[in-house]
């Protein structure tokens, strides 16, 4: 069995006044143990190096570890040294219990938080890696070039120098922010300089660095309700007023007054997140005229929009400001693998200092490496040849769905017609939800069977939203598209025979 070996101080709790040595160095070592924290196997320092930090006698340290052996804890080696137990005693109080009585702890009063501590909520985003239908905001992983991307960051590895090692400046590495700038202004529209590209490890990062810089507690934030709850949770732990906008088939649909005395707006235009309408050019004129008026701040998430199936694509907002109002947020995480952590800011040029400033006092900057390697991938050609791969793939996978849901599921779910992305929307029929069945409860079954729905309710702050399942097909094969619906459709058949009263018994029809 592989051994591990302790090339490194072992850091016990303090010792207790009062409590003598050698007690103290049993019952420390012991509760370490249990908790785990010294793994079974893992090989103790020499007992004079444990006497030389501690300030110990040697024989306190022997007679210490001869009684935590003599209990089963360690066991010594001849020649070798003194090991933890692979198998601990069985009898024994959990670990937390002796750790308490043995070394007289005692619960502390806690921290002091701050109000902006105080008003952290849980903001959870899963990470599970299957496939399964009908897995939402992940992109098809099996499919990204990772051989290809080993390559090139072993090419970056073997040519690295001591300046790559030191790392780059807050707003990222310089050629990564010249690429970054021109392909968002060839997809995307948008009119920047590479001084204006701030990387940062994705959207939310963006968004929260934003929000700090542009709101205080008790401003307003007009934010799409439904919406992105990642929004919700970093305007209210900032102690912002959120104000919802309500949607329409055009998208977000804000209102003069709403935008009057805000100082501001989140927005998904490209690709709205979670219903998927796209905004349109007229809206997001209106919006920018408003935002010029009362001098509001709009924060555009380019959410899903390389993923555009049909339709004639929209320039960003960002691209048609020309007060400096929109900050514009794009990401790689859900274009390439959610653990890259890499996305980017476009801020207009009166804030470039105060966001660069900011970033240097936080996360100072992201990974050099990845910063490079994404760098060599863009101005390569790989990032345009794998969203076009991507482009069709999910295109196909849309299909599928499409194709498949009206012959299984038409008599429950309407399913949404969008022009790009990675998911769609699945209402439920009128006739459904007559008989009080939600879009709650049919997710909630759907996990039992291992199908992936998310219902719509979940994004709202204050909206009420029609009873719908957000139904993703991106990270889905072909063959799972077409189980997972057939599985849904069983679903929706066990939860309406559920809700259909009983017939009557012979015997009630007897009496009639």
């Amino acid at each position: 069995m592989r051994r591990r070996a302790s090339s490194f101080e072992l850091v016990l709790p303090p010792r207790p006044e009062g409590m003598p040595s050698f007690h103290w160095l049993r019952n420390a070592l012991r509760t370490e143990i249990l908790n785990s924290r010294i793994m079974p196997g893992s090989k103790l320092p020499a007992s004079r190096e444990f006497a030389r930090q501690y300030q110990l006698s040697r024989g306190t340290i022997l007679a210490a570890l001869d009684e935590l052996q003599a209990e089963g804890y360690l066991e010594g080696r001849r020649g070798s040294g003194t090991y933890v137990s692979q198998i601990l005693p069985e009898h024994l109080a959990p670990a937390q219990q002796i750790a308490d009585e043995d070394l007289g702890a005692t619960t502390p009063p806690g921290p002091h938080l701050s109000a902006f501590a105080t008003r952290v909520r849980p903001f959870t985003l899963q990470v599970r890696p299957e496939n399964s239908a009908f897995r939402t905001n992940l992109p098809a992983l099996d499919l990204f070039p990772t051989t290809l991307w080993a390559q090139l960051s072993g090419r970056r590895l073997r040519s690295a120098t001591t300046r790559d090692l030191l790392g780059c400046e807050a707003q990222g590495y310089r050629p990564l922010r010249e690429a970054i700038a021109d392909y968002a202004h060839s997809s995307r529209g948008i009119q920047c300089a590479p001084e204006q590209v701030i990387v940062v490890s994705g959207v939310q990062e963006g968004l929260d660095l934003a929000a700090r810089l542009l709101l205080n507690p008790g401003d307003k934030a007009l934010v799409e309700d439904p919406g992105y709850q990642g929004a919700y949770a970093v305007f209210a732990a900032i102690g912002a007023r959120i104000v919802s906008m309500r949607l329409d088939a055009e998208g977000a649909a804000p209102k003069e007054a709403d935008v009057r005395g805000c100082r501001f707006v989140y927005v998904t235009p490209g690709h709205q997140y979670p219903v998927g309408m796209t905004m349109s050019l007229q809206r997001r004129l209106q919006l920018l005229a408003w935002a010029k008026k009362y001098g509001t701040s709009i924060f555009e998430d380019d959410y899903d929009s390389e993923f555009r199936f049909s339709g004639r694509p929209i320039p960003a907002m960002q691209g048609l400001d020309h007060a400096g109002k929109v900050i514009f947020c794009g990401s790689f995480n859900k274009v390439m693998f959610p653990s890259l952590r890499l996305g980017y800011l476009v801020v207009p040029r009166n804030l470039i200092d105060v966001f660069a400033y900011t970033k240097a006092m936080t996360t100072r900057h992201q990974s050099l490496l990845d910063q490079a390697v994404l760098c060599d991938f863009i101005e390569q050609g790989h990032l345009g040849r794998h969203l076009r791969r991507m482009r069709k793939i999910y295109q196909e996978r849309y299909n599928i769905l499409r194709e498949s849901a009206p012959q299984h599921l038409a008599e429950y779910l309407e399913i949404a017609t969008i022009e790009a992305g990675m998911q769609t929307i699945g209402r439920l029929r009128t006739s459904l939800i007559n008989q009080g069945i939600t879009a709650e409860m049919v997710a909630q079954r759907a996990a039992l069977v291992d199908i992936d729905v998310v219902p719509l309710s979940r994004y709202c702050h204050s909206a009420t939203t029609s009873e719908a399942l957000q139904i993703g097909f991106a990270a889905v094969h072909e063959k799972e598209i077409h189980r997972g619906v057939l599985k849904l459709a069983s679903i929706f058949d066990h939860i309406k025979a559920e809700r259909l009263p009983p017939p009557p018994s012979t015997f009630s029809r007897n009496l009639v």
